[in-house]
């Protein structure tokens, strides 16, 4: 895979914005169709973005302008390491995106700090995990002010999109809404952890 790669987005739904669901899949999609054998992988995201982005090992200069980084072991358990950039090219198109058909699918356990999705929905691991745990966040402390940024990920292990349900949110954490860590398990397996913030 090259070390340089540009990715192009589309806007999700009515954000102005791209957004990190969107960047996980890409990468991703980038991942396996290099073949690439990747575990341990961990995104970052340190910046919003109106633009699309410029993938590069180099990291840059000015951290104002980075705006992820991901990384992950490879097949020799060697960690690669990616940083992103606006690239200077807009983005000019949309899409539609009913992130709230997730929640309604989905079961929340208010005392148990969880939400759990047993039934398929049209969408990605990514966007079901995101949706559900601003939503899970949303009613846990219906008393915050601001808005909810899905701010890192880690996963232990490739996913297999083909085997993402039944899909359980557990919080853990609260660090005074600077973050916020969700445990996520598949299969009543631990596969990673998603962190939000409140902005």
């Amino acid at each position: 895979m090259n070390n340089d790669y540009n990715l192009e987005f589309c806007f999700k739904g009515k954000r102005n914005y791209v957004h990190g669901t969107d960047i996980y899949n890409k990468v991703i999609k980038n991942l396996d169709k290099n073949q690439i054998i990747y575990s341990n992988i961990d995104f970052s995201f340190h910046g919003v973005s109106q633009e699309n982005l410029r993938i590069s090992k180099i990291k840059p200069l000015d951290e104002k302008n980075l705006k992820f980084v991901y990384k992950y072991k490879n097949k020799n358990n060697q960690q690669e390491v990616f940083y992103a950039t606006q690239d200077n090219s807009s983005i000019d198109c949309r899409y539609e995106y009913d992130e709230e058909s997730i929640s309604t699918l989905s079961q929340m356990d208010i005392e148990k700090q969880e939400i759990n999705l047993s039934v398929p929905t049209s969408y990605t691991f990514i966007e079901n995990v995101v949706a559900n745990n601003k939503f899970l966040l949303e009613q846990l402390f219906p008393q915050a002010d601001g808005k909810w940024y899905f701010t890192r990920l880690q996963l232990h292990e490739k996913i297999d999109e083909n085997n993402i349900y039944p899909l359980r949110l557990l919080f853990k954490n609260n660090f005074n809404f600077k973050l916020t860590k969700t445990e996520i398990s598949l299969n009543d397996k631990l596969v990673g952890f998603i962190y939000f913030s409140l902005v």
